[in-house]
């Protein structure tokens, strides 16, 4: 079973439009949709993981009738829910997919203050639950008042209890605690291009700040670069690897990250080797891509999406 944390989460609301245009008036037409889902990256991984048949509990935070809203959602789904509520409001998050031109517009709220007791309250139940786990992982941002250490708390707590970890989350808050040496260590590139100090936004350099990560963290196991799907870049102790999808067709980004994530853990699963869980994995996110849904509404369709990741290892 797996354990998904979101100290962070949201009520996610996409409008899918044919053209969006600023200072503009837009109603929707028929053709077009407003979709609302639960939200916040390890919210979209427990959900992708329930369409693989995968058990799954989902924890974080939540508050006021948004944060109902968002569990109820979870359930509805078939996931196992476990969130602390909280004083405030769930965030909700925006975004804008334009058809036309084929862009995507993301209006991400800051959320809700989260106090001390309340964060001790969390930790003593996320103790609980990792009796129930094998993995754990830790995606997503932070809410106000919660600093970069309850990551390091949680990643100490789960390796003591011989929990495999991956966190997915901004090298902002990466960069403190990764000396707590997470297993697998995804992570999110997609408004911060630095990590270590480095500059870290393309092949080389992604390749250059992996195996410094390994290098200072000796048990950790892997780092995967996903932020450039055309070009995934896995680092691990024993090889390199880039991976890149054939005929790529870009319908929508948002919940790619999420549902590679979620493939990667489900092939894991299967015990497949390193080499085959990062194809699947890139098969997984290729297939969210080319769909407009935010989670993997087909699973089945990734095992034909295989042969499209072709593979190249850097010696």
């Amino acid at each position: 079973m797996v354990l998904t944390v979101t100290l962070n989460p949201a009520i996610d609301k996409l409008l899918i439009l044919k053209r969006f245009s600023i200072h503009k008036l837009h109603r929707l037409e028929s053709s077009e949709k407003s979709i609302i889902s639960a939200g916040g990256k390890g919210v979209n991984i427990a959900i992708n993981l329930h369409r693989f048949n995968d058990e799954v509990i989902a924890t974080g935070f939540a508050s006021g009738h948004s944060g109902h809203l968002l569990c109820d959602e979870l359930r509805r789904v078939g996931v196992t829910t476990s969130f602390i509520f909280t004083e405030g409001l769930t965030r909700t998050n925006i975004s804008i997919l334009d058809q036309e031109n084929e862009t995507l517009t993301e209006i991400n709220d800051y959320g809700h203050h989260v106090s001390l007791p309340d964060q001790e309250f969390f930790l003593e139940n996320y103790e609980r639950l990792l009796y129930r786990v094998k993995t754990v992982v830790l995606a997503g941002s932070l809410p106000i008042g919660v600093s970069e250490d309850i990551y390091r708390k949680m990643i100490l707590m789960a390796r003591e209890r011989k929990k495999k970890v991956i966190i997915h989350t901004s090298p902002q808050h990466l960069d403190p605690i990764i000396d707590s040496s997470p297993q697998i260590i995804v992570p999110d590139m997609r408004s911060y291009h630095q990590m270590l100090g480095n500059p870290c936004d393309g092949i080389e350099q992604f390749l250059h700040v992996g195996k410094e990560v390994l290098v200072k963290n000796k048990e950790s196991e892997l780092i995967i670069f996903i932020h450039r799907i055309e070009n995934v870049v896995a680092i691990s102790r024993s090889a390199c690897y880039i991976l890149r999808p054939e005929n790529l067709t870009i319908r929508n980004m948002l919940g790619y990250a999420d549902s590679y994530v979620a493939g990667f853990l489900h092939a894991g699963k299967n015990s497949l080797s390193m080499l085959d869980t990062l194809i699947y994995a890139s098969a997984a996110g290729l297939t969210n891509v080319e769909s407009l849904h935010k989670e993997l509404v087909d699973p089945e369709h990734i095992e034909k999406n295989l042969n499209r990741i072709k593979v190249e290892e850097i010696k």
